[in-house]
């Protein structure tokens, strides 16, 4: 009977510790039906942003990437504290999983997307519930979560309730900031032992990359999808080919500026705002695309939206390299100056596309660009980056700095604290 309820229960277990020593945690199965239902959220809103590119379908776009974000790492981040494999665990995560795709079906702001968020914060009070129960020793974190949970509920209740569009926006935007800040500011005052949860950083850093991939994978779907029996002209297969570089470059700098773990700052809202920048570029791609279907110039706003979102990619990745590498201690003189190279590299990268896109309009004689000529630019722009990078990494390999299995052995973490290099 024991084992029994251990199986329809089940006690919840924690995922780290404060050592750093703790087990690899991979993916578990469960999480890759979220991921699913968000490649479902991630075509949504990027059929949403092809279809509106006004300032008002900018702005939804945003909005609903942010509210779909913030429900994905709920789970990610309470995944990554805690370890529970039960059968009731398991229908809270199917609530959740219900919420997630009403969400998907709603497709805006409104009745139905409201009532998904509140299906995914009832699970996720519910899943809190049962750590508050199985574990004494993290019942302050477990009661602050559930805490949170209750008061975002209540907000979207209140937003059922009322049924008006701004009170609605409003009570998503509020959410955001009580579920962003709001757990923080809980640990940061409360200061009590119960309150300080290990997070498997490991684990996260996993889950931040799959979830790169599906905004990447959804975008590489609709470069290689069509309806069947039609002709396509030749330059749409140069489109693709060219998408797929785009999309392929941008991966191979997500995962090669990914640190070790000893080095890793963990930045939730930045992760966010690159995997949903990269989602708009392939809005981009897209509407490249569509025009090359109908043999027709690229409109002066769907050039803006591929080179905007590049540059909105490349920023925010220098952003995440000056948290995970910035402040580092001195490194020798002749190592200096090829990261100097390196960080002049990044800075420079994001004003590189508006420029580009500005000349390319500039130059257009009807008003509208060629879009094969746009997206070859665009490819040219993030190669010539990825040329960059790479010999300055092979610069530094070539000095004897860099991570090595060979380095690993005859370095402590110390010493290598102070690089500002990844692994390729």
């Amino acid at each position: 009977m024991h084992h029994a309820a251990d199986l329809l229960c089940g006690d919840a277990a924690l995922s780290a510790d404060w050592t750093g020593e703790y087990e690899e945690k991979s993916a578990q199965w469960f999480e890759l039906f979220l991921d699913l239902i968000m490649v479902a959220a991630c075509s949504n809103v990027a059929e949403g942003l092809k279809d509106d590119l006004s300032l008002r379908g900018a702005a939804a776009f945003v909005l609903l990437c942010l509210m779909y974000a913030s429900s994905w790492h709920l789970y990610t981040h309470f995944n990554a504290r805690f370890s529970e494999s039960s059968l009731l665990h398991y229908g809270f995560l199917y609530v959740l999983l219900i919420g997630l795709g009403g969400m998907v079906l709603a497709s805006e702001p409104g009745r139905g997307f409201t009532i998904g968020l509140v299906c995914i914060r009832a699970a996720l009070l519910c899943m809190n519930l049962s750590v508050f129960w199985s574990l004494p020793n993290v019942r302050g974190k477990a009661g602050a979560d559930m805490s949170i949970s209750l008061l975002v509920m209540t907000l979207f209740a209140f937003a059922l309730y009322v049924d008006y569009p701004t009170v609605t926006i409003g009570a998503y935007l509020t959410s955001l900031v009580l579920e962003t800040l709001g757990g923080v500011a809980l640990v940061r005052f409360a200061n009590r032992p119960d309150m300080d949860v290990a997070m498997n950083i490991d684990h996260v850093d996993d889950r931040e990359g799959c979830l790169v991939m599906v905004a990447l994978g959804e975008s590489v779907v609709s470069t290689v999808m069509h309806r069947r029996g039609t002709d396509l002209p030749s330059a749409y297969y140069v489109a693709m080919a060219l998408s797929l570089l785009v999309i392929f470059s941008l991966a191979i700098f997500y995962f090669a500026a990914k640190p070790q773990r000893e080095m890793h700052a963990m930045r939730r809202s930045i992760a966010t705002g690159l995997t949903y920048s990269l989602l708009a570029i392939g809005v981009g791609t897209k509407l490249v695309s569509e025009a090359v279907r109908q043999n027709q110039e690229l409109a002066p706003t769907s050039l803006w939206v591929l080179f905007g979102s590049m540059s909105l990619a490349f920023c925010i990745m220098l952003l995440v390299r000056l948290l995970h590498y910035g402040g580092r201690q001195t490194d020798p003189l002749r190592v200096q100056r090829i990261k100097y190279v390196w960080w002049g590299v990044c800075a420079l990268s994001p004003i590189c596309p508006p420029v580009v896109a500005y000349i390319l309009q500039a130059v257009a004689t009807d008003g509208g660009v060629d879009p094969i000529t746009a997206l070859a630019c665009a490819a040219a722009i993030i190669l010539s980056w990825l040329v960059s990078e790479t010999a300055v990494m092979h610069s530094l390999r070539v000095l004897g700095y860099g991570y090595s299995d060979a380095l690993h052995e005859t370095t402590t973490l110390e010493s290598r604290a102070s690089l500002l290099v990844v692994t390729h």
